[in-house]
């Protein structure tokens, strides 16, 4: 049957009705007069218009009624006091009760952290000091080091995927995806003294596998071995500039160790983009650092890990000190004249060496960028093909990249050094580099 309106018709006629009969009591028993009804009900702010001209006001704003950033912002003005109130407004105060024992409490969203009183430090400001400032032994911080305005002591951090330890100068990695680790198990860098390293590379001696997990195979266009490379992060690989003068397309391959042999553990990855840094000089060799960006992110594993990058105060006030040892990888040309490379990951163990030194004993000039390695006397070097490798040091258990294999007069010359490009002075570009792209 049809629908018909009329039905709903007569219901509408018997309300009406109804209305029209109901007396002035019966309103009266229904609707509460304004000033009753106000006493219930609160108006909401969107039935007065005049309540937008009003100053803004917290009770009114936040704590009558749910309130957003921008309604907070509206009264503390500043960013800084808005959101001080908004941890708090949106998870409590998680300073209480105070965990700080010397010093005092700031809040922050779901955590706190404590700010010590001078002379003690820790998580809870519960350990004395140990150091005033940075100058002596970076602080006793594992990495990064800062020293207060006010001069009233100093405060460790970590680099990213680390965690400060409640000592507050440990740096524990978060995950086994954290840089600048050696995963596999009985590693030789592990079992012995880091100062006992034998030399792998020229004239060296070959390594284990995983001992380099930050190492890249670069590939030229012709899919043959062409240079070396550094895994900063599951996008990028860094290298020499001057690795990239004869091609223009390249193919990265992470995870390797035998290089003629596949073992199962290799990625490889075309390159996507090249970025040499603009000031390089293919005359002086200045500025030999370039960025690769691969095709799509790597998954690390035991033996594909990035290699941790320092800060540049770190690197000066430590790890650039005349002595400190480095280890040096690649597969590069194992003697001067011989046509092939070397099929095996090899290292060699050198320490830095202060550049007046190393100016001495170099024909051509060196410049800020470029840090020296070697010993007058012995034949360990890099060659022909460990080009834009890994110069490694090892910091209270976290391994930094603080050169990249550049150049040389000759390889394994007993009264010449190797010179490497320092990659602390390139922070801030790698940094822009990565943000654009």
């Amino acid at each position: 049957m049809a629908w018909t309106p009329f039905p709903c018709l007569a219901l509408i006629f018997l309300w009406a009705a109804s209305a029209v009969c109901m007396s002035a009591a019966d309103f009266q028993l229904v609707f509460y007069s304004s000033p009753k009804a106000h006493m219930l009900l609160r108006s909401r702010r969107d039935n007065f218009w005049l309540e937008e001209l009003k100053p803004a006001s917290l009770e009114r704003e936040c704590l009558e009624e749910q309130c957003d950033f921008e309604e907070a912002r509206e009264i503390y003005q500043t960013r800084e006091a808005t959101l001080e109130f908004w941890m708090v407004y949106t998870d409590g105060n998680q300073c209480i009760p105070n965990a700080c024992k010397n010093g005092f409490c700031v809040d922050q969203y779901r955590s706190y952290i404590c700010s010590c009183n001078p002379g003690f430090e820790g998580k809870y400001c519960d350990l004395l000091s140990t150091h005033a400032n940075c100058s002596v032994e970076n602080g006793g911080c594992d990495h990064n080091c800062h020293e207060r305005p006010d001069k009233t002591g100093r405060y460790c951090s970590c680099i990213n995927g680390y965690t400060l330890h409640d000592d507050s100068k440990q740096c524990v990695p978060k995950n086994q995806q954290s840089c600048g680790q050696i995963l596999i198990s009985r590693s030789f860098y592990s079992t012995k003294s880091f100062k006992g390293l034998q030399p792998w590379l020229y004239g060296g001696e070959v390594g284990k596998k995983g001992e380099s997990p930050w190492q890249a195979l670069i590939l030229n266009s012709q899919g043959k071995f062409h240079c070396s490379g550094v895994l900063i992060d599951e996008n990028w690989v860094l290298t020499a500039a001057h690795c990239l003068e004869k091609f223009s397309r390249f193919t990265v391959r992470l995870g390797d160790y035998k290089r003629l042999k596949f073992e199962e553990s290799e990625v490889t990855l075309p390159v996507v983009k090249i970025v040499p840094h603009p000031k390089y000089n293919s005359l002086t060799v200045d500025n030999d650092i370039a960025l690769l960006r691969l095709e799509s992110p790597v998954t690390f594993s035991t033996y594909i890990v990035p290699a941790c990058l320092p800060s540049r105060d770190l690197a000066e006030r430590v790890l650039h000190l005349n002595g400190t040892m480095t280890v040096v990888t690649g597969w590069g040309k194992y003697k001067e004249g011989t046509m092939s490379y070397s099929s095996d990951l090899k290292h060699i163990s050198l320490p830095l060496v202060e550049q007046s030194e190393c100016a001495h004993h170099m024909v051509n000039n060196l410049t800020e960028n470029m840090l020296c390695a070697g010993s007058i006397g012995s034949t360990k070097d890099a060659c022909k093909g460990d080009s834009g490798g890994p110069m490694m040091t090892l910091y209270r258990n976290t391994w930094f990249l603080i050169g990249l294999v550049s150049w040389g007069e000759g390889c394994g010359n007993t009264d010449k050094l190797g010179v490497y490009t320092k990659v602390s002075n390139y922070m801030e570009w790698i940094n822009s580099v990565k943000n654009q792209l």
